[in-house]
């Protein structure tokens, strides 16, 4: 799988937008006000719209009364990515690769399996269900299309909690993007039963 370098973002035209107006048109939310309502609508048709991207940070995760932590980067390029964990669960390094139809996992020391989707392929190998098919869009602050989700904002359309898939992901800090203008989650947190995932998010290439 090859991904081009993410110095730009690739647009995905009228597809974005639709896409935005979808999720806005099944999203629930507490009242907002209209100026808060209206940046929320063009910060989804702005994320929407952006189909490559990379960020690098630290993943920990907390199951039950195990937990474990590691570097991440992840690069995305429509629906195909490549998510790298350094250091989960003391294996070293963990490759994971997958698109549409099929998602593969190497460990650093060869073994490689295959699934249908990551979430079932993490659970089978590291033993712990990472809701890797939604983080894809909340890792850029946006709902998982699918679903309807109920979201909190703050008066620059940037989700402060959201709650989808039986998740909870709350949004303590943002970080300013010069190429877009436009402020990127740099903290995430996910919630779900017994099992949390913090998110760090160190850089963001565009």
């Amino acid at each position: 799988m090859i991904f081009s370098h993410p110095g730009v973002w690739r647009l995905s035209g009228g597809v974005g937008w639709l896409l935005a107006a979808l999720l806005a048109g099944c999203a629930s939310s507490p009242s907002l006000s209209p100026e808060a309502a209206a940046a929320w609508t063009a910060r989804q048709a702005t994320l929407a719209q952006r189909t490559a991207w990379q960020a690098d940070g630290r993943i920990g995760v907390v199951n039950g009364q195990d937990g474990w932590h590691a570097s991440f980067q992840w690069a995305q390029q429509a629906s195909a990515y490549r998510i790298d964990l350094i250091g989960p669960l003391g294996q070293g390094r963990v490759l994971i690769e997958g698109g549409d139809d099929e998602v593969s996992l190497q460990t650093q020391d060869g073994q490689r399996q295959t699934a249908p989707d990551p979430d079932t392929l993490l659970t089978q190998s590291l033993g712990v269900s990472l809701p890797i098919s939604g983080l894809r869009y909340w890792i850029r602050g946006l709902p998982q299309p699918g679903s309807t989700p109920v979201l909190q904002t703050d008066a620059e359309g940037r989700l402060l909690r959201l709650e989808q898939n039986g998740w909870v992901i709350e949004y303590p800090a943002y970080a300013p993007s010069p190429l877009l203008n436009l402020d990127l989650p740099e903290r995430i947190v996910a919630r779900r039963q017994d099992l949390g995932v913090k998110l760090v998010i160190e850089q963001w290439q565009l």
